[in-house]
């Protein structure tokens, strides 16, 4: 198993400045979204597009890595414009659509092409702010820890992180006690336990972590009912129990929640009841009664 203590996790925060990418037809808009970009990282290098084609060319030659794109450009839409840069191999990592009136089918496109989140007109410089911080925050070098028995469990949790637009650095193990040792040397920001993990099974593990006072969240994962073991979970400090099979929508919440970042409005859309979950978070059950 690799070493989890590698050069890559201690990378300075803020090492580099951001690329960004504002297209919009408005120039009045994409001078307000500017300075705020600017505010809040003044070395950030600022490219602007009025223009699909304009657009395209940027991210194929630019290769920004924060995008906010209007609906409305000269020539080609804002959407058609970043498919059609995709389809000739061009990358946008963070993808921000900027629109006055947020739409059902909204959502959909903005899902089809892998946003991550919908601006609304007039611009919130907080909610600007807290997307560049997020953005920021998904590029540093992020450490996890995936524990799981079943080699094809850890394969598909690992594609689902390696898809989720964070910088994950993933260290995987098959035995609760290579867990713990890789815990007890390691800073990890969350990690994914599957509840019966050979060697020692999740709760045990947990038990054992919560009196080393690490910073980790623990996630739990189960085939079977998550409401007992997240009751029993709670006394361990465990953060999430998630039930497998899982949507990849409910790792996304689990990494904002563990990062302390503000849930997107998509993901908010997407994970909003009525819609189904696999996550459960720890906090939000009702504390068991006792009888006398």
């Amino acid at each position: 198993m690799p070493d989890p203590l590698t050069d890559i996790r201690a990378a300075p925060r803020g090492a580099s400045s951001a690329t960004v990418l504002i297209a919009d037809a408005d120039a009045s808009r994409r001078t307000a979204l500017a300075a705020i970009v600017r505010r809040f990282d003044p070395a950030a290098q600022i490219t602007e597009a009025a223009s699909g084609q304009e657009l395209i060319d940027i991210i194929l030659t630019k290769r920004p890595s924060l995008g906010f794109v209007g609906l409305q450009l000269d020539g080609l839409s804002g959407p058609e414009a970043v498919a059609l840069a995709r389809k000739r191999g061009g990358n946008l990592p963070c993808l921000v659509f900027v629109a006055a009136r947020v739409f059902p089918q909204w959502q959909e496109l903005a899902q089809s092409l892998q946003a991550y989140e919908v601006l609304k007109i007039p611009l919130d410089p907080d909610h600007i702010d807290s997307l560049l911080q997020a953005n920021a925050r998904r590029q540093e070098p992020t450490s996890v820890l995936l524990a799981a028995s079943s080699e094809a469990g850890r394969s598909m949790i690992g594609r689902v992180l390696t898809r989720s637009g964070f910088n994950l650095v993933v260290d995987e193990t098959d035995s609760g006690r290579h867990a713990l040792k890789l815990l007890r040397m390691g800073a990890y920001s969350l990690a994914f336990i599957d509840a019966n993990l050979a060697g020692l099974d999740g709760l045990e593990l947990a038990c054992q972590v919560q009196s080393l006072n690490l910073d980790t969240r623990l996630t739990l994962m189960t085939t079977g009912d998550p409401e007992p073991i997240a009751h029993a979970a709670r006394y361990f400090g465990v953060s999430f129990v998630l039930k497998m099979p899982f949507y990849a929508r409910d790792i996304d919440l689990a990494l904002h929640h563990a990062l302390g970042l503000r849930r997107p409005y998509l993901l908010n859309a997407l994970t909003a009841p009525p819609a189904p979950t696999a996550l459960l978070r720890v906090a939000d059950l009702a504390p068991t009664r006792r009888s006398a």
